[in-house]
């Protein structure tokens, strides 16, 4: 509902501009934000590093360690304790847009510093879709996530990204312990 809204408020300043290549819309290689999450409700400082092939998301219950080469996430709580499980689908990540992404077009933000927005549709597969407003500043090649909404059999997800840095203050938070057995089936 929230993105409808947001949709509703931003697609009458869309306009029709020539596609980018969506492989060219990259996240840095390394980078941080706060995310907040527009129907679960919940807050993280999310960490990505491309070069570990790794991401952390670090809320008050704790981390979420997902590894994108073995396809497992770690989920250590406040306790220390840590349990694996296959990676979800919502835990898709790429570092730049696969070459199938479908340009929605460039929005505007802003009253006086107009911002451009590009969106994108990426069909992850035939029950998953994510999509994705862009940002990248002028003069720079890395872009940003401000909004990511997954739509999935299972439900909706809607993230919204602030504070991006192409940076990682704390990369310990990518180390899982050295006893994390599978997360018992439910």
């Amino acid at each position: 509902m929230q993105f409808l809204a947001l949709f509703l408020l931003v697609a009458p300043v869309a306009y029709t501009v020539a596609a980018p290549d969506p492989s060219t819309i990259c996240l840095p290689e390394k980078s941080t934000a706060r995310v907040f999450g527009l129907i679960q409700k919940f807050q993280a400082n999310v960490s990505i590093d491309f070069s570990q092939n790794k991401v952390a998301a670090v809320t008050e219950l704790g981390t979420r360690v997902s590894d994108l080469n073995t396809n497992y996430t770690y989920l250590i709580d406040a306790t220390g304790a840590c349990t694996r499980e296959p990676l979800p689908i919502f835990g898709y990540i790429t570092r730049c847009l696969p070459p199938s992404s479908v340009f929605l077009g460039e929005v505007f933000e802003g009253f006086v510093n107009k911002v451009t927005l590009n969106g994108w549709l990426i069909p992850v597969n035939k029950d998953f879709n994510v999509t994705l407003l862009t940002y990248t500043e002028p003069g720079q090649t890395d872009s940003y996530f401000v909004l990511r909404r997954d739509d999935t059999p299972q439900g909706q997800r809607i993230g919204f990204v602030s504070n991006p840095v192409a940076s990682i203050a704390d990369t310990t938070v990518f180390n899982v312990p050295a006893v994390c057995p599978d997360k018992p089936a439910v």
